[in-house]
C-alpha cells in the first residue's frame, strides 16, 4: 500500500497529541472526509478532535461537527464504564466467577487527559463455564448481544455500556491458548476479592503483546489498540521484569514480531526513531498492513509472523466447512420445504429420508440427460456445421445467398419507395377534387 498524505497526517496527529504538543499545519491540502473516515475506522476520531482543534487549516464545519460527536461519546463514556466495572467486578465476585478484568478505571490514569482512553468496553476473561455465567448475568440486567466474528463476546446496553468479554478461544495459537489458562489460574487475586484476580505489569505487557499479535494476524489490528499498548507501556516501562518477559515471549514464539511491533509504537508514537534502510521495508510493509487492517503488506508480513499463514488456513478451512454446510442444506432440506414439492409427505413423514433420494435420483437423471443431449446431439450438429461452413462450395453459396438476399432488399426498398410516391401523388390530386367540389 503506498500510503498518501491523509495516512501519515493521522499518525503526525495521534503522536503530537498523545506527546501534547502543538500539531503541525499540513504541508499540502488534505481530504478530511477521508481524514476523518479513517480515523473512525480505527476508532480514533475523539483523539484526533484534540488535534485539530488549534489548526489554522480550513476545515469543513460538517467533519469538525463529526470528530467533536465522536470526542463527546468518549467523554460520557469514561465515567460510565467506570461505574459499571465497578458494579461488574462485585457481581463477579458475589456470583463466585473465576475472572480477570483488563482494569479500565486503572488505564485511563495512563492518559494524559482521561477522555482520550481508547478502551471502548469494559473487558474481561474467564474460562467457558464462566463465559456463559456472565452471559446470564448481563441477559438479566438487560445487555444485549451483538454478535461478533471473533471468539469472544460483546453485549451492551443503553446509553453505551459495552462489555467484551471472552475465554481462551479468543487467541488462534496453541501456545496462547496454554498460556491464557495459565494466566487465569496464576495472577494474584485483586485485593479484597476472592474469585476476581488482577493482572501485574509482566503479566499485562504479555498479555497485551498475545492481543496485538494475534489481532494482528488476523489483519483486525487497529490503531487504538496500539495506543492503549503505547500508554500501558509508557507508565510501567521501569518496573517490567524484562527477562520474565522475554523468556514467555520466546516460548510464546512471538519475540521477533513483539520486538518489531515494539518498535513500531516507538516510533509511531515515542521518540520517532529511525530505522536502518535494511529494515524500512518490513516497517513500511507493517505500517501499512495496519492502516489498511491486513489489506496490504501481508508477504512481508508474514515473514516475521508465520501465524498470519495460520489464520489463512483457518479461514480457508472454515470456507470449506460452510460450503459443504451449504451443499447438505441443498441435498438434504427440511420436511416443510420437501412437502411442498411431494404434498405426500405431510401423512408419511417417516418417508422423508426416501423422498430424499428420489429427489436427488431425479436430479441425477436430469443431470445426465442435459450432458447426454449436449454431448452426443448438439455438440455433432455444431461441429458438422463448423465444417460444411469452412468448405470453398459451401462459402460461395453463403455470399451467393446472402448477395441475392441484399438485391431483393433493394428491390423491395425501392418498390416500397415508388408506391409510396403515387400514393402521395394521388393523395394531392384528390384534394384538389375535393377543393374544387367545395368550390
Amino acid at each position: 500500500m503506498r500510503k498518501g498524505y491523509e495516512e501519515r497526517y493521522l499518525i503526525m496527529i495521534l503522536s503530537s497529541v498523545m506527546n501534547q504538543k502543538t500539531t503541525p499545519e499540513p504541508m499540502r491540502q488534505l481530504d478530511w472526509e477521508k481524514m476523518f473516515r479513517l480515523a473512525d475506522f480505527h476508532h480514533v476520531a475523539h483523539v484526533v478532535h484534540y488535534g485539530i482543534l488549534g489548526l489554522n487549516e480550513i476545515i469543513p464545519q460538517s467533519i469538525r461537527r463529526r470528530f467533536f460527536e465522536k470526542y463527546l461519546e468518549a467523554v460520557y463514556r469514561t465515567d460510565r464504564l467506570r461505574k459499571a466495572e465497578k458494579q461488574l467486578r462485585s457481581l463477579m465476585e458475589k456470583e463466585k466467577i473465576n475472572c480477570f478484568f483488563v482494569d479500565y478505571a486503572e488505564n485511563v490514569k495512563s492518559y494524559p487527559i482521561e477522555e482520550m482512553c481508547c478502551q471502548e468496553y469494559i473487558e474481561m476473561g474467564s474460562d467457558k463455564k464462566g463465559t456463559g455465567l456472565i452471559a446470564n448475568k448481563l441477559r438479566i440486567r438487560d445487555f444485549v448481544e451483538k454478535p461478533l466474528e471473533d471468539e469472544g463476546f460483546l453485549y451492551y446496553r443503553i446509553p453505551g455500556i459495552k462489555v467484551f468479554f471472552y475465554n481462551y478461544n479468543i487467541f488462534l495459537s496453541k501456545p496462547m491458548r496454554k498460556f491464557y489458562k495459565n494466566l487465569l489460574g496464576t495472577i494474584p487475586r485483586k485485593e479484597g476479592f476472592k474469585h476476581v484476580r488482577e493482572m501485574g505489569p509482566n503479566d499485562q505487557y504479555l498479555f497485551y503483546m498475545c492481543r496485538l499479535t494475534d489481532s494482528y494476524a488476523k489483519g483486525e489490528i487497529s490503531l487504538n489498540q496500539m495506543i492503549d499498548f503505547w500508554f500501558f507501556y509508557k507508565r510501567y516501562a521501569e518496573e517490567f521484569s524484562w527477562k520474565y518477559i522475554y523468556d514467555r515471549l520466546k516460548k510464546l514464539k512471538i519475540e521477533a514480531f513483539a520486538e518489531k511491533m515494539e518498535y513500531l509504537v516507538l516510533r509511531w508514537f515515542g521518540t520517532g526513531a529511525g530505522v536502518g534502510a535494511e529494515f524500512a521495508e518490513v516497517y513500511d510493509a507493517m505500517e501499512s498492513y495496519i492502516l489498511s487492517k491486513g489489506e496490504e503488506g501481508r508477504e512481508i508480513s508474514s515473514q516475521y509472523l508465520p501465524l498470519i499463514k495460520t489464520v489463512a488456513d483457518c479461514y480457508a478451512r472454515n470456507r470449506r466447512a460452510e460450503e459443504f454446510k451449504r451443499l447438505l442444506e441443498w441435498a438434504f432440506p427440511d420436511r416443510g420445504y420437501m412437502e411442498t414439492i411431494y404434498p405426500e409427505l405431510e401423512k408419511a413423514s417417516a418417508l422423508l429420508p426416501l423422498f430424499w433420494l428420489f429427489r436427488l435420483g431425479r436430479y441425477g437423471l436430469r443431470i445426465c440427460y442435459h450432458r447426454l443431449w449436449e454431448t452426443y446431439l448438439l455438440k455433432p450438429i455444431s461441429n458438422l456445421r463448423q465444417r460444411f461452413s469452412r468448405l470453398p462450395i459451401i462459402k460461395d453459396i453463403i455470399v451467393k445467398l446472402a448477395a441475392s438476399q441484399e438485391e431483393d432488399d433493394n428491390i423491395e426498398t425501392s418498390e416500397a419507395e415508388e408506391t409510396d410516391i403515387r400514393d402521395s401523388e394521388q393523395d394531392k390530386d384528390d384534394d384538389k377534387e375535393t377543393a374544387e367540389i367545395l368550390k
